[in-house]
């Protein structure tokens, strides 16, 4: 059997049928139909969602940059003590919190060695006088000077006693007292303004300008009520000079009858005599004792330790009025002023909440008092409670103001981005005060406008 070839024309015939049976489907020869060929479908890539931008509403409120710092609730007026003279602490009669009435010991020296001392001068003065009598020659117009001395010494004792200052320093006691009651009215009635929610803040202030008035009186009242007492205790020991010079006129004139009068003897005797005063005094300076009725809030020493002169060991203070007394950097007390009024309360207890004042910040970094204290009104508080403390700085009422994470700065220029019937616009703004929380809007929005965020 031999196969034939096909025919050129035959082949290009068929090609063209199964060309076309494959685009579209035709009665094959045979009389089977082409099957039908799906086009393909593309599988979509699955992509991640968009994140949603925050968005913020400008809106009108107050905007206030506020101070918080906390203080401690102590007595207003507090008082350092110290031992005139330095030694060795004995016993110590008091501990912090304790209630102390004016003349109260609270600590005192061992003064076994002053004791010592003085027996020792004592002897050495016994001695100076036995020397002089044994040592003396008779001396008739001695004896006749001597006398002359002592009655002078005597008038001098008289005089110094006819000018004793003890009634300016009771008239000045008088003025402290009066300056006191009319600072504790003073008080009362600011207290007073200040709880009435109808007090206009002109009588607040006029209340408390009062107060600081009568503060003041105090303070110049204090002044003048320690230099009367100063003045008191200076004629207190000149006035035990003169009586030392009649004791020593009187010794003079005796030695003189008996026919002393050696000058270095005499001398002798006046050098051991100051000896036995001034070691008196320091025994009397050993002693530490309450000069007020107070609660003790520091104690700095222990039986044993060893007290420096002039060295504060107890502080004490007054029962009332109290304050929250602070330590702030210097840089955040300057942002305060005094008459700044705000809000205070104890610790994490809102509801305690009270309006509060300062009352002092420190002048200077060189400020001796370093304390920033804000007077307030809190019922039965124990001394020592922590008290929070919120100052507004600065504040601005019914301005614009958005969160500060909506406000964005690139270079030199600040903008925002805000959303409109037309998409997104890039806005300049112009802000003012920014706190944590709120930034002011001074220009290039309006109230209600969308800001989308970064």
């Amino acid at each position: 059997m031999s196969i034939r070839p096909m025919k050129p024309t035959a082949f290009l015939t068929l090609a063209l049928m199964l060309l076309v049976a494959a685009c579209g489907g035709i009665n094959l020869p045979g009389g089977e139909q082409g099957a039908q060929q799906v086009p393909p479908t593309s599988t979509p890539i699955p992509t991640a969602p968009a994140v949603a931008r925050p968005t913020y509403l400008v809106q009108r409120g107050t905007v206030e940059e506020v101070l918080s710092f906390s203080g401690r609730w102590q007595p207003r007026d507090q008082l350092p003590l110290s031992f005139e003279i330095a030694g060795q602490i004995r016993q110590v009669k008091v501990r912090r919190n304790d209630t102390v009435h004016a003349g109260d010991l609270l600590a005192d020296y061992q003064i076994t060695d002053l004791e010592n001392q003085l027996k020792s001068a004592e002897l050495s003065l016994e001695t100076a006088i036995a020397n002089l009598s044994s040592g003396a020659d008779s001396d008739v117009g001695s004896v006749a000077d001597a006398e002359v001395a002592l009655a002078n010494a005597k008038l001098s004792l008289e005089s110094q006693k006819a000018n004793s200052p003890w009634t300016q320093t009771a008239n000045a006691y008088n003025s402290l007292q009066d300056a006191k009651r009319n600072y504790d009215n003073a008080v009362r009635n600011y207290d007073d303004v200040r709880s009435r929610p109808e007090s206009p803040p002109s009588s607040i202030e006029q209340a408390y300008n009062s107060v600081k008035s009568a503060e003041s009186q105090v303070r110049n009242a204090e002044i003048s009520y320690s230099s009367a007492a100063q003045s008191f205790n200076n004629y207190k020991f000149q006035l035990a000079q003169s009586e030392n010079n009649v004791l020593q006129a009187q010794m003079r004139l005796d030695s003189a009858r008996r026919g002393g009068g050696n000058p270095s003897q005499q001398q002798a005797v006046r050098s051991a005599q100051l000896q036995v005063d001034q070691i008196k005094a320091n025994i009397a300076r050993s002693s530490l004792y309450a000069p007020i009725d107070g609660q003790v809030l520091e104690v700095n020493i222990k039986p044993g330790d060893s007290a420096q002169a002039f060295a504060s060991v107890i502080v004490i203070g007054k029962a009332d009025p109290k304050e929250a007394i602070a330590t702030l950097a210097i840089g955040d007390a300057q942002k305060l002023s005094v008459s700044l009024v705000g809000v205070c309360q104890v610790a994490n207890k809102p509801e305690t909440a009270v309006q509060c004042i300062v009352r002092r910040i420190p002048a200077s970094a060189r400020d001796a008092d370093q304390t920033t204290r804000v007077a307030a009104s809190f019922d039965e508080l124990p001394i020592g409670t922590l008290i929070d403390i919120d100052m507004p700085l600065q504040v601005r009422e019914n301005v614009l103001w958005l969160p500060p994470a909506a406000v964005q700065t690139f270079q030199n220029r600040t903008f925002v981005i805000i959303q409109t019937p037309d998409g997104q616009r890039v806005v300049d703004v112009v802000i003012g005060l920014r706190t944590d929380d709120r930034v002011e809007i001074k220009d290039g929005l309006n109230e209600g406008d969308v800001v989308v965020g970064p």
